[in-house]
């Protein structure tokens, strides 16, 4: 019979084992509910800051009449005013997406669920450093920032739908669906929601889907190790039972109210494999040798990703990973890994012999930048 969260089980030698993890912290802290006589104070505090903000912007001068001068195309100029248009009015939708997150908080307490600050830390990281090799290979850093939203966005969805897919017998109705918290996320859909959003935003900025990756690549890693920690703290992602001196109990994936036997903490293999693999990308983005064609940063990440994912899979074999085939070795992540990275190799020699002189220069100079 398995054993409820706090029971205390003999082992065999008679002693008394209590197998509750003191490492796992769902719940970081138990914020309050926000006065009611704080609300509209602070929402009118936004909604002015948020005002003048966009009042600044929108008389700022131009990008066209500054540097194009007498220029008679007109183009540039409506880009730049379009630009500046949008750049005004983001203050003014900030701040109505904070009076509203002010206005829930003011009727509910806020729980800061260690999986989604997890997610957000290694977001921002992952963005920064972004924007500071876009900096690097003399591109404008904004580009990154204007994706930033929208890939965290889209490739959260795709994790999530993913993971609906392949667990679907883990929910009991569609409102359990939006409750990212409680974990399950499946990374391999955050690849297809990549793809879309740097298919688009490559064509849009002229840069390309595959320098964009390139940027981007090397501190995807970052996030992926932060997301993990979220992962252990949540208590979710974990291996199959072990006797290893650092075996961890959980809580049983889909009946929390349950425990499992000492097992392995493949999260935090995970995360560790993930901060390797970070250290070696920022190692590889300065190298000659991985980079002679746009795209190979992006593979090289997705390659990596690939013989990690394949590698954790053998601990949470069992335990959170579903075995396909009617095998009790090869998991869906696995089989998903091998035909990508398959199709990644593929990729890399197609375009190792067809990309000529499809290369940039990484030492330009990093104030040489678009302003915005």
């Amino acid at each position: 019979m398995p054993a409820l969260a706090g029971d205390i089980v003999p082992d065999s030698a008679g002693q008394i084992l209590t197998l509750q993890s003191t490492f796992m912290l769902p719940i970081l802290a138990n914020i309050p509910p926000l006065p009611q006589s704080w609300l509209w104070p602070l929402c009118a505090l936004a909604l002015l800051g948020a005002i003048g903000t966009s009042v600044m912007w929108s008389r700022a001068p131009l990008q066209a009449e500054t540097t194009a001068g007498a220029n008679s195309d007109a183009q540039p100029a409506a880009n730049d005013a379009t630009s500046k248009l949008q750049a005004a009015l983001a203050p003014i939708a900030f701040a109505l997406m904070a009076c509203v997150m002010l206005w829930v908080w003011s009727r509910n307490p806020i729980k800061i669920h260690a999986y989604g600050l997890m997610l957000i830390v290694g977001f921002l990281g992952a963005t920064w450093m972004s924007c500071a090799e876009a900096r690097r290979r003399g591109h404008d850093p904004n580009l990154i920032i204007d994706l930033a939203m929208p890939l965290l966005l889209v490739t959260i969805a795709c994790c999530r739908v993913l993971y609906i897919i392949l667990n679907h017998e883990q929910f009991s109705s569609p409102a359990e669906w939006i409750r990212l918290w409680d974990g399950g996320l499946s990374f391999h859909g955050a690849i297809v929601g990549a793809v879309m959003v740097l298919a688009y935003y490559g064509w849009r900025s002229k840069l390309g889907f595959w320098r964009l990756g390139d940027i981007i690549a090397p501190s995807v890693f970052f996030g992926y190790a932060w997301g993990r920690f979220g992962c252990f703290l949540n208590g979710c992602c974990y291996g199959g039972p072990c006797d290893m001196p650092w075996a961890v109990v959980f809580p049983v994936e889909g009946a929390r109210h349950q425990l499992t036997p000492p097992s392995h903490p493949a999260q935090l293999y995970s995360a560790l494999a993930a901060i390797g693999l970070f250290f070696w990308m920022q190692r590889a983005k300065t190298q000659p040798r991985f980079n002679r064609f746009a795209g190979q940063l992006t593979l090289l990440f997705l390659a990596l990703y690939a013989i990690e994912r394949f590698v954790i899979e053998i601990f949470r074999n069992g335990a959170t990973a579903r075995t396909v085939f009617g095998t009790d070795w090869l998991t869906q992540a696995q089989v998903a890994s091998v035909l990508g990275l398959l199709a990644i190799v593929a990729l890399w020699l197609w375009k190792s012999r067809t990309s000529t002189g499809d290369t940039e220069s990484h030492t330009s100079n990093p104030d040489a930048v678009s302003a915005r």
